[in-house]
């Protein structure tokens, strides 16, 4: 091989490396599975969003409901003839908070306030979430790409300051 030619190939194997560490998660990560088949849109009928993410209005996370979220609504008598419902009430004896599966996580280096972009920002959920709240079942994976690209065209769509300062601590 010539030396232009191991120069190349050199410049496109860093090239492919780069891409995969900085986009790992789009091409190692696995699908997210969800230990209960839970629907957003049953839930999203009769409920906001925030009486169970209840951290949205109040601090930077906007939480996984807990087992007492559930109970606000669920006993241990189903509601309906629904299997999954019946492993929630299999929690609810048990006193046990369901495991749920984080599908969107920013990364250490990123600071992002539910609270400041709902309150402040009067963002809908769907800004950034998609219509999770429409889904039959859990998605495997975020519905919405939120990436540094994603964000600043928000901020600027909005006139919101894109100092890295704003989001990178």
């Amino acid at each position: 091989m010539t030396q232009p030619k191991k120069t190349l190939f050199g410049i496109f194997l860093l090239a492919v490396i780069s891409v995969v560490t900085f986009r790992w998660y789009e091409f190692l990560a696995s699908p997210v599975k969800q230990p209960l088949e839970y629907s957003h849109k049953v839930h999203t009928e009769l409920l906001k969003c925030e009486e169970c993410h209840t951290g949205v209005l109040r601090s930077a996370t906007a939480g996984l409901p807990n087992i007492q979220v559930c109970m606000g609504c669920h006993s241990e008598e189903p509601l309906s003839k629904s299997p999954e419902e019946k492993k929630l009430i299999g929690f609810i004896k048990q006193k046990q908070d369901v495991p749920w599966q984080r599908l969107y996580k920013n990364p250490v280096h990123v600071y992002f306030s539910h609270n400041r972009h709902v309150t402040v920002g009067k963002l809908a959920c769907e800004k950034c979430h998609g219509e999770m709240g429409k889904t039959m079942r859990p998605p495997r994976r975020a519905l919405v790409k939120m990436d540094m690209d994603y964000c600043i065209s928000c901020h600027r769509s909005k006139q919101v300051d894109i100092s890295c300062v704003i989001c990178h601590k």
